[in-house]
């Protein structure tokens, strides 16, 4: 995300590729998951934030998150922030 909160690059995908759907997890447990994000050429230097966020697969509607150091109704968890820079 942006610095105003706008969607800059995204990468939609099942857990483990499809090997571990949402249906199989339990509560507590820790799922690994990585992805590589490619970011626009075009992309202006500053900081971004990297989030993660759920959707239903038969809606298409971004699931609720909620826990520790999560806002109360946000459909995102904040992951990291990346510094962008000029080659």
């Amino acid at each position: 995300l942006g610095p105003e909160g706008q969607l800059v690059a995204q990468r939609d995908s099942q857990p483990l590729d499809g090997f571990r759907p949402t249906s199989t997890w339990r509560p507590g447990q820790e799922i690994t998951d990585r992805y590589g994000l490619l970011l626009p050429d075009t992309l202006p230097p500053g900081v971004y934030q990297l989030v993660v966020g759920i959707y239903d697969g038969e809606t298409g509607q971004r699931l609720k998150v909620f826990g520790r150091n999560v806002p109360a109704g946000t459909d995102v968890v904040p992951l990291t922030e990346i510094r962008v820079g000029v080659r």
